[in-house]
This record gives C-alpha cells, structure tokens and sequence, in this order.
C-alpha cells in the first residue's frame, strides 16, 4: 500500500479514539447543559432530556452521535437554542483559519530566515542579538503579548484596531496574529539556527563551496532542505499550539473564531458544541501531520526509502 494513503487511513482509528475520549469525558464532568442556578421543573428538565436525547443510554448516546458524525452532522447546540453546531462552524472556522494560517506563514517566514542568519553569524554580534531575542519569544506565552499589544498599538498609539472583526480587513488580524506568531516563530527560529549549525559542518556543503556554487544556490539547494527536515516535524505541534493558543487570542481582540464557541460550550456544558469543536480540532492537527510527513518524504530521502522498505515487509 502506498506510504501516503496509509499514513491518511491510520489518522480515521485515531481519530475515532478521539471522538471517544473526548464524548466520555464531557458527559463526566459534572453539571450538564440544562443545569441553572434556579432548577427547572422535573417535567420541563424531563422534556429537554427527551428532545436531545439525554433520556437515552450513553452507549445509544455515542451510538446516534458516531452516525450524525458519519453523515456531516454535528447535531444542535444544546444552549444556543437556534443553531446548529454546523451553523457555529460556518461562522467561527473561516476567522480561525485565517488567524492560525497567516500565524503559522508569519512564523515560518520570519523565524527561518533569523535561524539562518544566526547560524551563519555565530559567535558574532547579529546572532548574540537575534537568539535572546527569540529565547524571550519562546519564554512569554500568548496570553501576555496579546493585551501588550493591543495596549500600546491600539489604545496608546491608535495604530490598529484592538478588537470586532470585519471580513477581508487586513488591519482586523495584524495584532492577534503578531501576538498568536510569537512563539512559534521564536521556536523555528531556534530549531532553524541548530539544524543549520549541523549542516554547515558536513561534508557535502563544504564541496558545494569549494565547487565554487553561488552562495545563494548553496543556500537554497543544498544547506535548507536537510536544516528544514527538522522544523517540518515541529510544524504539528505547532499548528497544534497555534489552535490552542488561539483560544486566548480570539477572546482578547473579541474574534468571533471557534474558541470563543469552545470557551461557550465548556462553561454552559454544551455537549454537541464541545464535540463539534474537538472533532474539526483533531481533524485538522491529523490533517497538518500528515502534509508534513509527506513533506517531509520530499526533503529528506531516507525516509522516502525507509517507508517503502516498510511498505514491503
């Protein structure tokens, strides 16, 4: 069987395991979604029970939810009485994803390029400025560089907007991805500056200089693809980081992304909401995995080989 294609079919068992935990642990956690400070009538409470299927045992529960999943169905939310999960992802996954992919470009492009600056000024002056920088990068989380930046680009110097959303407006995400890119980027950066120190030291690179090679062919075509081999591995748990760090990002500049919904439907114990969010999560950080292995495959030969050699075994 192909690498690839059985790369994707092991991400449907995860991905059921997934959906498993996570229906197990939401219908754990105390409360549920129709508990209020002032209780409701038995009879009322009853009824809501009936309509969402709460009366049921939890094994028929999962059993109808696995095939509302099968068919694209999310269900309702259980407290936003006039939507859909669906409904919900229509409106917060396009700002999401839009936060997370422009997060993730300002990372890589910004971050591989001060990693191979550094690499090759090391011990001089740039990289002694360029790595505690990005050590600090690494050291502040989201939930500190975001009220920092609204405050003094927003509120001090009214440069950006510090919160709403329109669509299509450029200035609406600079600040939440700036403030979202930060860590990630200050990682590659590291990761990019130690792989490149590696290769610079092998054998093959020294040929490519005394061939006399350009430095910008050297550059390009044969010290990046072996330094980015290990920055393409850290890409999942940084697509991974960058979707949870959006969390706190889209609740301080007021996006109407997915983590508001998913801070929603936690505090109101919102059953159908909480699972439709896990799922597109996992979904998407299974998806991200995947691309980089093959990606991975493309620059890096042995493990091209190594899959095949498994592949026939």
């Amino acid at each position: 069987m192909n690498p690839t294609l059985r790369r994707l079919l092991w991400n449907i068992p995860v991905l059921l395991l997934i959906v498993t935990l996570a229906f197990a642990l939401v219908r754990l956690a105390p409360g549920g979604p129709f508990d209020q400070e002032q209780a409701l009538a038995p009879d009322v409470k009853a009824n809501l029970d009936r309509a969402y299927g709460l009366d049921l045992p939890l094994s028929q529960q999962y059993g109808r939810y696995l095939w509302r999943l099968v068919h694209g169905d999310f269900g309702p939310s259980m407290r936003l009485r006039d939507f859909t999960v669906n409904d919900l992802l229509r409106v917060g996954l396009p700002v999401s994803l839009s936060l997370g992919v422009w997060s993730l470009l300002l990372a890589l492009g910004v971050g591989i390029p001060i990693g191979v600056l550094a690499a090759y000024h090391r011990g001089h002056g740039l990289e002694r400025v360029l790595m505690p920088l990005m050590s600090l990068g690494v050291a502040i989380p989201s939930y500190v560089t975001a009220p920092t930046l609204a405050l003094v680009f927003g509120i001090y110097l009214h440069w950006l907007p510090v919160a709403g959303w329109e669509a299509g407006a450029a200035r609406d995400l600079v600040l939440p991805v700036v403030a979202l890119s930060l860590p990630t980027l200050a990682t590659i950066a590291r990761l990019t500056r130690a792989s490149a120190l590696d290769v610079l030291e092998m054998s093959f690179l020294r040929t490519a200089r005394a061939k006399g090679l350009s430095p910008l062919h050297t550059l390009f075509w044969h010290l990046l693809p072996p330094t980015l081999v290990p920055v393409l591995a850290y890409l999942g748990p940084a697509a991974a980081g960058i979707l949870t760090g959006s969390l706190v990002v889209e609740t301080v500049f007021g996006l109407p992304g997915m983590g508001r919904y998913l801070v929603q439907g936690a505090l109101n114990r919102d059953y159908t909401l909480v699972l439709g969010q896990v799922v597109v999560y996992a979904s998407l950080i299974l998806v991200i995995n995947a691309i980089v292995d093959v990606l991975q495959g493309f620059l890096d030969p042995r493990l091209r080989l190594d899959a095949r050699d498994s592949g026939r075994l």
